[in-house]
């Protein structure tokens, strides 16, 4: 697995931009408030609002920096983070954006990992519904 670099580089805010820093992360919203912009980084062509094309994109990019292919299949749009495991990259992704799309209907609970909220269900609401 790759690395975060530092927490400060991985965490965005809804707007784009490093919470930290202030830099443009790359992820921006949409008119419709719903639906991010996601552009490559490493080669400032390519842009989509679907998680799952910039996933895809960063498995072919050239630009994009693989220290190994068979261990980082996977490399981050807007960081040299990388990974063999596409999960992985989703969730990384995500804590660009600052997205958390598995959202408890009990409560306003929301996580980047569907296991995460299976757990917080368990923990949290066991019995309720």
């Amino acid at each position: 697995q790759g690395n975060f670099g530092n927490w400060q580089q991985m965490v965005g805010d809804q707007t784009g931009d490093d919470v930290f820093s202030g830099q443009d992360t790359g992820a921006q919203n949409s008119q419709d408030g719903n639906s991010y912009v996601y552009s490559c980084k490493h080669c400032n062509m390519f842009q989509t609002y679907l998680i799952d094309e910039i996933i895809e994109h960063g498995k072919t990019c050239k630009s994009m920096p693989r220290p190994n292919a068979y261990r980082c299949k996977f490399v981050c749009f807007m960081c040299n983070y990388g990974t063999y495991l596409p999960v992985e990259i989703r969730a990384h992704i995500f804590g660009h954006t600052g997205e958390k799309p598995y959202k408890c209907s009990l409560c306003s609970y929301a996580c980047t990992r569907n296991f995460h909220l299976i757990a917080h269900m368990r923990n949290k609401h066991a019995g309720e519904n």
